[in-house]
């Protein structure tokens, strides 16, 4: 089925803008998640998808959001995303951004002998492998999990950091995949040599990629949180009534601080994986390295993790997402698409208005889910309404 909205062309937006907006103008799924079928054309501006739970809303926002990372956000597994019983799916966008526009797409196979679901991405129609797919549509994905990013545990600020980077930093991209492997590699190693097995002789060789690989994911991160620290500030300033300061630091796990440079940074990592040689193999697991280290989060002078109260954590997670908008802007050069899963339902209505009225101020598609059609929206130029049932998206009359 087929849902129709305005079109919109990157070269005819309103002046007066510093950067011209990204956005989703189509999108196509084919047996992904729940949907057998469905075309859905949005607008510029605010897209608000509402339906009860369980009908396919995160659905449509995850399809956009594995088109434009190449991977789900929400699971590791390709073979999560087909319809049940099936064995191929399609999503598909065209996008709208200067230079040209263009069409992305991801498709999914199963293999019969294996049960592997093989993943392949384009770009108009051309097979390019992920980095050549990533940063094409910039954006921002604002999960109720994230309002955990201050709360809880590392793997989601380290996650924060790595999906922003995807989005900009190529050379950043290709040390990260890397390092992953070389991790798995060492760290399936040290387990061998716990238990009395393996080679000691080639875990050199490992370590020493590791940190090389490692230094550049480290040194990436600690230059993004510095250049997202006074956005987040400004944003929490903005959401505060300028009642509260936040200091953003990055928190590397094996030593106090990164350096400027690449090679002072593999140094360093380098001799602590070396010190700690021993302990890794009594263990079993790398203990120095990126996939350890941390985002330091202080509000008004102290951890906002152990003293900020409920409701000032998610004005800082708001902040964060608010920072990562302004950040992607600047190095995209084109307004991110943002999507909003069922997190206005979580937020206070103070800070529900803040989040909406600082989006309307942007130049930003906004597509945002929620159990409710959302009546706040005045503030928005452009506003289209469609609900989803079983399934089946329908544009709303009033939209």
């Amino acid at each position: 089925m087929s849902v129709d909205a305005p079109t919109v062309s990157a070269t005819t937006e309103p002046a007066g803008t510093a950067a011209p907006r990204c956005a989703i103008v189509r999108l196509r799924v084919h047996c992904f998640r729940n949907y057998p079928e469905a075309t859905v054309r949005f607008g510029p501006g605010l897209n608000v998808i509402h339906g009860q739970n369980a009908q396919g809303k995160t659905n449509l926002l995850e399809a956009i959001a594995t088109l434009a990372l190449t991977r789900s956000p929400r699971t590791t597994s390709s073979g999560d995303l087909l319809l049940w019983n099936e064995d191929a799916a399609l999503a598909e966008a065209d996008v709208a951004r200067p230079p040209a526009d263009v069409t992305l797409s991801v498709r999914f196979q199963r293999d019969p002998s294996t049960g592997r679901v093989s993943r392949v991405t384009a770009v108009d129609g051309k097979p390019r492998p992920a980095r050549g797919v990533l940063g094409v549509c910039p954006v921002v994905l604002f999960w109720p999990e994230d309002l955990a990013l201050v709360r809880g545990g590392p793997d989601g600020r380290r996650r924060f950091l790595d999906v922003i980077l995807a989005q900009t930093d190529q050379q950043a991209v290709a040390h990260m995949s890397r390092y992953r492997r070389v991790l798995e590699q060492r760290n399936a190693l040290l387990h061998q040599l716990r238990l009395g097995g393996g080679a000691r002789d080639s875990l050199n060789s490992f370590t020493s990629e590791l940190a090389h690989h490692g230094a550049w994911l480290g040194v990436a991160r600690s230059r993004l949180v510095e250049a997202l620290a006074p956005l987040t500030a400004l944003s929490l300033h903005d959401l505060s009534g300028q009642r509260e300061r936040i200091s953003v630091r990055y928190a590397p796990a094996h030593v106090a601080s990164i350096p400027d440079t690449v090679e002072a940074a593999e140094q360093l990592l380098l001799g602590s994986l070396r010190d700690r040689s021993s302990e890794e193999v009594a263990r079993g697991i790398t203990l120095a390295g990126p996939h350890r280290d941390d985002i330091a989060f202080d509000l008004d002078g102290r951890a906002a993790r152990g003293n900020a109260s409920q409701g000032q954590q998610r004005s800082i997670v708001l902040a964060c997402k608010l920072a990562e908008v302004r950040y992607l802007q600047d190095a995209a050069g084109v307004a991110p698409v943002i999507l909003l899963d069922d997190v206005l339902s979580e937020l206070d209505p103070q800070r529900r208005g803040s989040l909406l009225a600082l989006l309307a101020e942007g130049r930003h598609q906004v597509l945002v889910t929620a159990t409710e059609p959302l009546t706040e929206v005045a503030d928005f130029a452009d506003v289209l309404h469609f609900t989803v049932r079983s399934g089946v998206v329908t544009r709303d009359e009033r939209g």
